[in-house]
């Protein structure tokens, strides 16, 4: 692989105000050691259990947009839209959460009531009652093992692609995909297809993201954003050329995930400096 160049550059970024429904493209997002200010606020619950799109691609139909700090927009297409306010006066309970238990408060009938008729199945939401040590005790996650985390991220605080690994993809699919099946949360221009498996940490002012490994990926990937229909692609073609063995959730690869150091607002146009393994 060639040397990477000094710079990339931010081309979208994403929030997911409920973890696992549809996200928002926003032009610029506030990211500290925990991730992007208002990402995955809530989460959805199935018979008191955490689900997501893996169990219920449907939820890929319900769009939600983070209107301010505790109030969360719901829509579907061509249904009445439904805003919430985020509450801590709910009933509170414990939901086990990748390997972590974690506090949650339930955010009344109401929103309960209008996702589970969107989504065709009786579904709760919840916010976070108080931050959670996130244990995620793998060697390749040191970097954000043992974070105190206030959002409902699965390992990471940040998913960041590259839009050259998405063009070499599409150049081997019959039908080429969007970026929004990848669920990211910072999206690259600017490097090689692929190079962000070489990246070290990048930084943008006292902002440092620090890859911390592979985002290892699921059923989501072949679930349309839109409609919430599932096909075989991309995770197929993908398997064929970015598969590595014992990996820890199936070893197919795409994307980086990054921890934070410090706090910044970015932009979509800002550059990112890049650096690999032995730079200071």
């Amino acid at each position: 692989m060639p040397p990477l160049p000094e710079h990339c550059t931010v081309t979208a970024l994403y929030t997911y105000p409920v973890k696992s429904c549809r996200g928002t493209a926003v032009e610029s997002a506030t990211i500290s050691p925990t991730g992007i200010e208002g990402d995955r606020q809530l989460m959805v619950l199935a018979q008191g259990r955490f689900v997501n799109q893996v169990r219920l691609p449907k939820l890929a139909t319900v769009a939600t947009r983070r209107i301010d700090p505790t109030t969360i927009a719901f829509s579907t297409m061509g249904g009445a839209p439904f805003v919430h306010s985020v509450t801590a006066d709910g009933t509170g309970s414990t939901v086990l959460f990748y390997g972590n238990a974690v506090p949650v408060v339930d955010q009344g009938d109401a929103v309960a009531a209008w996702i589970s008729e969107a989504v065709g199945t009786e579904l709760r939401i919840a916010a976070l009652e108080a931050t959670f040590r996130r244990s995620v005790p793998l060697y390749e996650f040191a970097a954000v093992d043992g974070i105190d985390q206030s959002r409902f991220v699965d390992v990471a605080p940040i998913l960041m692609t590259n839009e050259a690994s998405l063009a070499d993809l599409n150049a081997r699919l019959d039908t080429p995909v969007p970026m929004n099946r990848f669920r990211p949360n910072i999206v690259i221009g600017g490097l090689d297809a692929f190079a962000e498996d070489s990246v070290s940490h990048m930084s943008h002012g006292r902002l440092r993201l620090v890859r911390a490994t592979h985002c290892e990926r699921c059923a989501v990937t072949c679930t349309d954003q839109e409609t919430g229909q599932r096909a075989a692609e991309p995770l197929r073609t993908l398997r064929s050329y970015r598969h590595r063995e014992n990996g820890y959730a199936g070893g197919v690869l795409f994307g980086a995930y990054m921890g934070v150091e410090g706090t910044a607002t970015i932009r979509v146009g800002d550059a990112l400096t890049v650096q690999v393994p032995g730079d200071p």
